[in-house]
């Protein structure tokens, strides 16, 4: 749906999101991408948040029935409202969660974005357990700032011995910025994510 303002949530976006996903096909068939995001968009004020929901769940399904005979996996992204996604509807992994094992389709999962969800609702390692079944790709970022781990409040040594525990075989998308620009920000970067994985 990209940012799309109501991709997911009002009916009336449904044909160009399903459009989208046809699109992400074709494109999965070149560069055999393992997952494709999906937002939700904004909260529309004229439904209920039922509806919204409800109407999530339905042009999920139907995406998954577009892109089941692939090797490529829809996930759901929920987004904080506090730092910079005003206005979005699906805000919490147990929200996500909840589309996602009502939808009940092996190719659409939920994305647990650590920085969006250490925001909106912190408890991650908790959280990625209770909906480790729905989840199908994780994004690393820390918080505050939105740079690589060791740089802010997450303990990524603890999340990642979590999901490490769990059996987590997926992609872990660097989803954040550098504190330092350019090569020597990405060579200390590189060495704040050796240094979360080298739990015990």
């Amino acid at each position: 749906g990209g940012w799309k303002p109501s991709a997911l949530v009002d009916r009336k976006f449904h044909p160009d999101f399903l459009a989208d996903v046809k699109r992400a096909v074709e494109i999965h068939k070149i560069i055999g991408n393992e997952c494709a995001t999906a937002t939700s968009g904004l909260a529309v004020d004229s439904l209920s948040y039922t509806q919204q929901t409800t109407n999530c769940i339905e042009v999920l399904k139907r995406a998954g029935e577009i892109v089941e005979k692939t090797k490529m996996v829809i996930v759901l992204e929920p987004l904080n409202v506090r730092v910079d996604h005003a206005g979005y509807f699906v805000v919490t992994s147990n929200h996500g969660a909840e589309i996602v094992a009502n939808v009940n389709h092996p190719n659409v999962k939920l994305l647990f974005d650590m920085y969006h969800q250490q925001i909106s609702e912190g408890n991650l390692i908790n959280h990625i357990r209770q909906h480790y079944d729905q989840i199908g790709y994780m994004q690393v970022g820390d918080v505050p700032g939105r740079k690589e781990p060791g740089t802010g409040e997450i303990n990524y040594q603890n999340v990642f011995k979590a999901i490490h525990a769990l059996g987590y075989k997926g992609i872990l998308g660097m989803e954040h910025g550098w504190t330092k620009p350019g090569i020597d920000g990405m060579v200390d970067g590189f060495a704040q994510y050796r240094k979360a994985d080298s739990w015990t």
